[in-house]
């Protein structure tokens, strides 16, 4: 193990008092709702009716308290039975409400849109912050040539419906994957892929005004 990574498991490991633990939950879910109502943009403002109205966000609070479970793993602490106890009703939730998978070691960084339609298979190594999910996208390890790893979402990046990405593969920032993509290599930052095989078909793409609403977009004026 490495030095960084021996100093990053004894920070998350280190105590944490229920008072903290609430803290930081209610401050992540706070930035989380003000994110889902930036997109949705109807009704008040109010967190607590911004997660009535979403369940995507029912999704990625539930995947917090999982993976808050697996990052401070400690049977001494109070704080991690309570959210352990969670984390049991969470899982069946979010098959039976939220109709989609998260793998609880799943890094998700900041601020994240998980679609409020559900159908999202996602054993994702990381997913960077600013980034929105559509619909039935699945990612995970490559089933065809049997390779091992899985694949890393980075931020601001902009995935379709009817997504799979699968690999040991890296999702570059502010990255566009469109609708129906089968995705199985390397993504530069700021390219758009599309297609089964996925092809790049752009290169030095601004995805911003994608990520300012729910809208889908089919495609994009390619590189000449």
């Amino acid at each position: 193990m490495s030095p960084h990574h021996a100093e990053v498991d004894a920070l998350n490991s280190a105590p944490i008092t229920f008072a903290q633990a609430l803290e930081q939950f209610v401050r992540q879910f706070a930035a989380d709702a003000r994110f889902y109502h930036g997109l949705t943009r109807a009704g008040p403002g109010s967190p607590a009716w911004t997660a009535l109205r979403n369940r995507g966000l029912w999704l990625l609070t539930s995947h917090r308290v999982a993976h808050f479970c697996v990052r401070r793993r400690n049977l001494r602490s109070p704080v991690w039975w309570i959210a352990r106890l969670c984390k049991s009703f969470g899982a069946g939730f979010n098959v039976l409400c939220c109709r989609s998978q998260l793998a609880d070691d799943c890094e998700i960084d900041g601020v994240a849109y998980l679609s409020n339609h559900g159908y999202l298979l996602c054993s994702a190594l990381s997913i960077g912050s600013g980034s929105l999910i559509h619909d039935r996208c699945t990612f995970g390890h490559s089933v065809a040539g049997g390779g091992a790893g899985l694949p890393a979402i980075g931020k601001d990046v902009w995935i379709g419906p009817d997504c799979v990405i699968a690999g040991p593969l890296t999702v570059g920032d502010g990255a566009t994957v469109l609708p129906g993509t089968v995705l199985t290599f390397s993504v530069p930052p700021r390219a758009v892929v599309k297609g089964n095989p996925a092809r790049i078909v752009r290169t030095d793409f601004d995805n911003s005004q994608l990520r300012r609403s729910l809208s889908i977009v089919l495609d994009v004026a390619t590189d000449n």
